[in-house]
């Protein structure tokens, strides 16, 4: 935490503060990867199950630490598991890689 910048700071802050929600079934054929932490954070346990029984067929990412902002605290792990998340939309017109590089 202490090498990101202030925008970088405040940019990842505000993911974490963000209210949404996606209807499940309006994104039941999206692949959809949740990352979740082993160790303590702000969702229940019951919140967390209701969330797999929602998204039955995400792919599950864990981390073994990172608290309510594994984004913050665990940020090359993060990045990997997107980075993996991605690569199945390589080549298509969801890919997040300009076609032409």
């Amino acid at each position: 935490l202490e090498s990101l910048g202030q925008n970088e700071l405040a940019s990842r802050l505000t993911l974490n503060c963000q209210n949404s929600y996606v209807e499940p079934h309006k994104i039941k054929d999206v692949a959809v990867t949740i990352i979740d932490v082993f160790d303590q954070s702000a969702l229940s346990l019951e919140a967390k199950e209701e969330m797999y029984k929602l998204y039955p067929n995400a792919r599950r990412a864990h981390l073994k630490t990172g608290g309510n902002f594994p984004y913050l605290c665990r940020s090359a792990e993060v990045n990997l598991y997107i980075q993996i998340h991605l690569r199945q939309f390589h080549g298509t017109r969801y890919s997040a890689i300009d076609p032409s590089m």
